[in-house]
């Protein structure tokens, strides 16, 4: 049954047989950068067309609006708030869950990783049931996480782990980042809709086109405000 299931996942929704690579492109743009900060984080974006008057700030979230028409989301959480929603659904048998994944729930980078590299080809006839259900409680929720099939990359910065959704010579309709650390977990998504006063509903979205310099430039720069004494390390 599980294998069937995983089959007939994979069908339904192709990216679940997708594990992350590494990058291809690290250049970052030599364009002049603006450096911005919010909810204790800073981070520099490469163009300098901020539209202050249509930029958005929410409790933990701003949407940045540019000139352009560019659209930059970011947003910022608690350690472990993926761990906490997958064990709150309601949609899987969380005493099941801790019992077969505990150690990935320690963090919310190991539970995404270990979702990422679950395949339903590790699903086969000769599958002990213990560990066909683990995989198929992986795939299940892997097939509502990853938000398009354009590309799936594991990233690293000085401060941070993560992964990307989406590669910009695919020209997808967003691209979203999440980056971990013990202390809290970010997010950034990337996307574009027409400035043009005769945008239709139909017309929000259009295909993303920064490129991959740019988004490194952004994702590379992110860091925590960390209290001047800390900065200074302070005996």
């Amino acid at each position: 049954m599980f294998v069937l299931e995983a089959r007939y996942l994979a069908h339904k929704v192709p990216v679940v047989t997708k594990t992350p690579s590494k990058l291809r492109d690290f250049s970052m743009s030599d364009l002049a950068r603006t450096k911005v900060s919010y909810f204790g984080y800073e981070f520099e974006v490469p163009w300098s067309d901020i539209d202050e008057s249509a930029t958005k700030v929410y409790q933990k979230r701003v949407v940045i609006s540019f000139k352009s028409g560019l659209r930059l989301m970011f947003a910022s959480g608690p350690p472990k708030e993926f761990v906490s929603t997958v064990l709150s659904s309601g949609k899987l048998d969380s005493r099941l869950f801790q019992q077969y994944y505990g150690d990935a729930l320690q963090s919310d980078y190991d539970l995404t990783r270990l979702m990422l590299e679950s395949t339903p080809d590790r699903l086969t006839l000769l599958t002990p049931k213990k560990d066909a259900v683990g995989e198929a409680m992986m795939l299940a929720i892997k097939a509502i996480a990853i938000p398009e099939d354009s590309g799936l990359f594991s990233i690293k910065t000085a401060e941070f782990k993560g992964f990307q959704y989406g590669e910009p010579q695919n020209k997808p309709k967003k691209i979203i980042v999440d980056l971990f650390a013990d202390d809290g977990d970010l997010e950034f998504m990337f996307f574009e809709h027409d400035p043009s006063p005769a945008t239709t509903v139909a017309q929000v979205d259009r295909p993303l086109t920064v490129s991959q310099a740019e988004i490194n430039a952004v994702i590379q720069t992110t860091r925590k405000i960390r209290p001047k004494h800390d900065r200074l390390g302070a005996s």
